[in-house]
């Protein structure tokens, strides 16, 4: 993985609710979440943080022990794709101000494939092209 990522925002919609940050793939309408120290990870990607950067950051806070796992939630990001490689990041990068827990839980990737099923339950996928929502295809005027 190179050193330089940007967090992929526009594919990844995301937010932090108590402690865990919730994403969705817009492609694909999958949900991850992210736990233990994941958001603060997260939120240093967002400010524009390198990976090796990130890596060194809570081995220094936390011990060495604490690299490894980093590096697999980060190496896991890339793998979903939630990191780019950009010459530059798409907006200017912000300063993290989450501040960093005071005892280290790995930081995790959680996936749920089902909302994309849930997605495609929606009714507003089930449109006649030509009259739109709400008619379903097949319908009688």
């Amino acid at each position: 993985m190179a050193n330089i990522r940007f967090a992929d925002t526009a594919r990844f919609p995301h937010d932090t609710i108590d402690g865990e940050t919730v994403l969705i793939d817009s492609e694909n309408g999958h949900l991850f979440l992210f736990l233990g120290i994941g958001p603060q990870v997260w939120e240093r990607l967002l400010a524009g943080a390198s990976v090796d950067g990130l890596v060194n950051e809570v081995g220094s806070r936390y011990g060495a022990a604490a690299a490894a796992p980093t590096r697999a939630f980060l190496d896991a990001l890339e793998q979903a794709e939630m990191l780019r490689n950009d010459l530059a990041p798409s907006a200017a990068p912000a300063s993290a101000s989450a501040t960093w827990p005071e005892i280290f839980v790995a930081p995790t990737l959680e996936r749920y494939d089902q909302i994309a099923d849930i997605i495609s339950m929606d009714p507003i996928h089930e449109v006649d092209p030509s009259k739109g929502w709400p008619h379903l295809p097949g319908e009688k005027a």
